[in-house]
């Protein structure tokens, strides 16, 4: 029978290792001398003998595409090898052998092709950042998204008139022309499990999903038909603007007179919205003094201009309504000093009532619990936010190989910053596969 199997063996990482301990690490390294392209010998050795492969990987790429080629058949005797001052009295370093041993480290690793596989929960913008920054490391991404379309707070929290679904969908299209695949009408949590994805192959998993889940102001007639969250007729508009609900109705509709709970971006967000609507009014209020207000100057400008009216230092105390809600009771407020910090309490007898249709609340939001609640090792602190870490890798949560970042782990905060706990998440998510990928070999 004709044998054509490799005659030589390469080195294992043991063997690798003591033959680089051999080096002498001269001053005048005739090795490099001996070398047609002449690779730093001395230190993709020393690279090795330091367990460094990375690193010892990236010097021999400086000169050499071929590597598991020229390992094996370039006539070291005459080139690097015959150089070696170990060979004057007896072996020299077999530089050939050591560079099979990083060519096939490579092939390995697969520092050049794919790095690894990720799942991102979530399309909003730190979701996307992660997803565009692991792909161009050459990562394979996917991005699991409940609805069916994607971008999350971007396009369903920010109105179309301040950002308008096209634009959206260009930088979702800037995305997925990196690789990243993209699946929607995915819940993970119902749909799929944490467990369930690192089953799939999946190295590393990022939850980007946000504060999906509005805090309710917990007063009377808060059930009645016409209150609502500002995060559901934020959506529920959007929703209907792009065609998803064709057939559902807004939930303000012409001539409504409006009550916001808030000042915040949410709650001006969606007093315009409710103006664009054809609201008849649009009253705001919100319990902290105005120099407290959480929301933008820009758009607490347009907001007035456009004629919203704010009332600070009030509150609502009772929705009134039999099954619709026909007006609310208000109340003002004062902050009085209470130790070493402050509350918020009511003023008495300052109670009115005012006549609307509708109540919209944007009082915050906090995370579904969806996800933790169907996985293990995932702690979140008393307010529902996911604990993470910044030390060694950032963004991780209790649960090794689950990262997190944005406002599912902090209270809501810019698009921007979102985005730049993305790329400090991505960077971390890298590190920790390629440290896991390295100790698996």
């Amino acid at each position: 029978m004709l044998n054509f199997d490799e005659l030589e063996k390469g080195f294992t990482e043991e063997e690798a290792i003591a033959e680089a301990r051999r080096c002498l690490k001269c001053k005048n390294p005739l090795c490099v001398r001996g070398c047609p392209i002449e690779n730093r010998i001395p230190q993709i050795v020393q690279a090795i003998e330091e367990r460094d492969y990375r690193k010892a990987i990236d010097i021999i790429n400086e000169n050499s595409n071929l590597a598991i080629i020229c390992a094996r058949v370039c006539p070291h005797n005459d080139q690097c090898e015959g150089a070696c001052v170990l060979g004057r009295k007896g072996e020299p370093i077999k530089i050939s052998k050591l560079e099979r041993f990083l060519a096939e480290k490579e092939m390995e690793l697969a520092l050049n092709r794919l790095r690894g596989k990720v799942a991102v929960i979530g399309s909003g913008p730190a979701g996307l950042s992660v997803a565009a920054i692991l792909a161009k490391l050459n990562y394979r991404v996917t991005i699991f998204e409940a609805q069916q379309k994607a971008g999350g707070v971007l396009r369903y929290g920010i109105p179309e008139y301040r950002l308008p679904f096209h634009v959206v969908d260009k930088q979702i299209e800037i995305v997925r022309n990196l690789g990243v695949r993209l699946e929607t009408g995915v819940v993970i949590g119902e749909d799929l499990t944490l467990d369930q994805l690192f089953a799939m192959g999946y190295q590393a998993i990022f939850i980007g999903t946000g504060t999906g889940l509005s805090r309710k102001l917990g007063v009377e007639g808060e059930s009645l038909n016409g209150a609502m969250q500002a995060i559901y007729f934020l959506e529920t508009v959007s929703l209907i603007r792009d065609g998803s609900l064709p057939d559902r109705p807004y939930p303000v509709q012409k001539g409504d007179r409006v009550l916001v709970v808030g000042a915040g971006n949410v709650a001006v967000d969606a007093a315009r919205t409710a103006l664009r609507l054809g609201a008849a009014t649009v009253n705001a209020v919100d319990i902290v003094p105005e120099a407290e207000r959480r929301a933008g100057d820009k758009e607490f400008g347009e907001a007035l201009h456009e004629g919203v009216n704010f009332t600070f230092n009030t509150s609502i105390v009772k929705i009134l309504g039999d099954r619709k809600v026909e007006g609310a009771v208000l109340q003002e407020f004062v902050r009085k000093p209470n130790g070493r910090e402050s509350v918020i309490v009511p003023v008495p007898g300052t109670e009115r009532e005012i006549t609307c249709d509708k109540v919209i609340v944007a009082i915050g939001q906090k995370p579904f619990a969806r996800i933790v609640s169907t996985t293990t090792g995932i702690k979140t602190n008393d307010k529902g936010y996911v604990i993470t870490s910044t030390e060694p890798f950032y963004g991780m949560t209790t649960r090794e190989g689950v990262f997190a970042a944005g406002d599912v782990v902090h209270e809501p905060q810019t698009v921007i910053l979102a985005m730049r706990e993305g790329r400090k998440v991505a960077e971390a998510i890298d590190a920790w596969v390629q440290e896991r990928t390295l100790k698996a070999i």
